[in-house]
Order: C-alpha cells, then sequence, then structure tokens
C-alpha cells in the first residue's frame, strides 16, 4: 500500500481523543471515514466527543470526503455485522476501549465486555466482509506491565506481565487479533501506546489534569511519591506512527510507540507549573491497586528501522502546545 488516500477507513472509539485524531489525518489525506463510537464519558465527556465530530465533519467537508456517524456499542455484535456490511471498509482502526487502568481493578468484568468480547464481535463482523485489507490495533504499554527500575526499557519480546485487568484484556485483545490474522492472512499491526497527551486529550490523563487544576483551580489527586515514571507521547507523534505503519507492507506485528524519554509523575507537575507560571492544587494520597510505578521506557527501534518513524516532540514543547490549546 503505498499512497493511503481514497481508502474506506473504519475507526472504532473515532469521536475520542486519539482515534479522533487518526479520522483527522485521515480525513485531510482524502480517504472516506465512518466511525463507530457509543459516546460515553468514561475518559472523554460526551459533549467533548460531540465537538470533536464537528471537527471532524468540517474536515471532511474542507477536504471534499464523507464522513459518517456510527453510534454503537462494540458489545453489539448484530450492530457491529451491519455497521460492516453497510461501509465495507479498506481500512479498520480499532481503537474503542474501556481503558481507565485503576478502573478495571474494581470493575474488571466491564473491561472483558468490552476490551476482549468487544473487539471479538469486531472480528466477527470483519469476517462477514471481503474487503479489508489491513487492521490497525491500538493496544497499550499496559499489556506489557511494569518494569524494574525508572529507566528500564520495555521492549515487544519481553515477557508480558499485566498488573491490572485492563492490561490483559488489551493482551487478550492482541491474541484475537493474532488468531484472526493467521485464520485470514489479512496484516494486523498493534500499535503499544505509551501514555498521549495533547489537544482534545483525555480528562483523565494526568497531563490534561494538571493544567485544568491551575485553570480552573480544582483540585486532583496525585498517587504515591510521585517518582513513578511515564514516558509520555505526543498526539501527533502518535498519529505519525499509526500512519508510518499503515503504508508498510508487514502482515503482523506488534510495535512500540513512545518517546523513549522518562518523565516522573513529580517533573511532570513542576514543568506544567513552570509553563503556566502557576501552582496546581494538588493533593498527595497513597499508591493506588493496579498503578504501574515503573511504566517502562519505550524501547522503539523496531519502528524506526521498519518505517524510519522517531517521535520529534520533547515533552517540554508538547506540555507548552497542550497549555496553550486548553487555554483557547
Amino acid at each position: 500500500m503505498n499512497k493511503i488516500n481514497k481508502y474506506k477507513f473504519l475507526i472504532t472509539g473515532g469521536a475520542g481523543f486519539f482515534a479522533g485524531h487518526i479520522a483527522e489525518r485521515a480525513l485531510m489525506l482524502g480517504n472516506n471515514v465512518a466511525i463507530i463510537d457509543i459516546f460515553n464519558s468514561e475518559t472523554t465527556p460526551v459533549n467533548e466527543k460531540i465537538k470533536n465530530t464537528k471537527i471532524l465533519e468540517q474536515v471532511a467537508v474542507k477536504n471534499n470526503v464523507s464522513f459518517k456517524i456510527h453510534k454503537s456499542d462494540i458489545r453489539d455484535a448484530k450492530s457491529m455485522e451491519d455497521i460492516f456490511l453497510e461501509e465495507k471498509p479498506d481500512i479498520v482502526i480499532h481503537a474503542a476501549a474501556l481503558a481507565r487502568d485503576r478502573d478495571s481493578m474494581d470493575i474488571p468484568l466491564d473491561f472483558i465486555q468490552t476490551n476482549v468480547v468487544g473487539s471479538q464481535n469486531i472480528i466477527n463482523a470483519a469476517m462477514k466482509i471481503n474487503t479489508i485489507k489491513q487492521f490497525l490495533i491500538t493496544s497499550t504499554r499496559s499489556a506489557v506491565g511494569q518494569t524494574l527500575s525508572a529507566t528500564s526499557l520495555m521492549t515487544e519480546d519481553q515477557p508480558m506481565r499485566p498488573i491490572n485487568p485492563y492490561g490483559a484484556t488489551k493482551l487478550a485483545m492482541e491474541g484475537l487479533f493474532h488468531s484472526y490474522h493467521t485464520d485470514t492472512n489479512i496484516p494486523v499491526k498493534i500499535c503499544r501506546m505509551q501514555p498521549t497527551y495533547g489537544p482534545r486529550g483525555r480528562h483523565d490523563m494526568f497531563v490534561w489534569r494538571i493544567f485544568n487544576s491551575i485553570i480552573t483551580g480544582d483540585q486532583i489527586q496525585k498517587y504515591g511519591t510521585g517518582d513513578g515514571v511515564r514516558d509520555w507521547l505526543h498526539i501527533s507523534d502518535a498519529v505519525d506512527a499509526v500512519f508510518s505503519l499503515l503504508h508498510t507492507e508487514i502482515k503482523f506485528d506488534a510495535f512500540n510507540i513512545g518517546v523513549s524519554e522518562m518523565t516522573s509523575t513529580n517533573k511532570l507537575i513542576s514543568l506544567c507549573e513552570e509553563i503556566a507560571g502557576e501552582k496546581a492544587n494538588i493533593v498527595n494520597i497513597p499508591a493506588i491497586r493496579g498503578d504501574a510505578v515503573f511504566a517502562g521506557i519505550a524501547d522503539c527501534t523496531k519502528i524506526h528501522k521498519i518505517c524510519g518513524w522517531k517521535a520529534k516532540v520533547k515533552i517540554l514543547e508538547g506540555l507548552k502546545k497542550t497549555y496553550d490549546y486548553m487555554i483557547k
């Protein structure tokens, strides 16, 4: 696949943060796009999702391509089958999921139903048509688990040891799509995303919460000592990685997507406060169940060798862009 344009994309979770940016890029490149979204408020409020779809509608009109919204739940097998039969997509991006890893400790069956059963519903629906050229699946570093120290690299071939049901269900999803690929030989690319931030960001992610606290004065919680680390990835780099992989001829593989740099919780807070020139309203609480301390630094050697992709946006630059967007 040499150039990604004039294709039909079907994107699950497409009204949300990450998948919404993917949909926007697909439209800008001249593709027709349909999205599936339940329009819940787990990570992004419904009113924000509606705003996201308005942006996508405007981009579609500007680029003279079609954009369609299916308000539906991937747990609804019949609905998924009907949508796939109607849209007959060339490329499927599967990003819909329950994603709050801490919540998964309390409601694991909900995560199993959405992330595992819902993914199998997508696969079953895909089996009903013969137009699909490739799948791209958004997984997570949580499928791997955590590393031994703050400076440990997380590689694609290390043992998979998720520490919460969210990570476990995303790992199960990876296995289901490997089974689908083995059965059909349709290419499947898996993106193990590091925590992502940027304009239109998820309201449950710490970058958004820190800046929102600074802007509004709302109190937020910091878990544990603040020494835990994350490899924060700007949304523009994340979308670039997705489209780099869509251009490859790989049949099946999993890829780490990150900056390969660690930022502790305490450092992230200080950077945000430095950018805003004000303090966040933070209360310290003990570390909670299912929360990785050392989440790993993404070893992105594989995707760089295959696609030439490498993250460009450093944490300070990305945080400034995010704050400017939120202020506006």
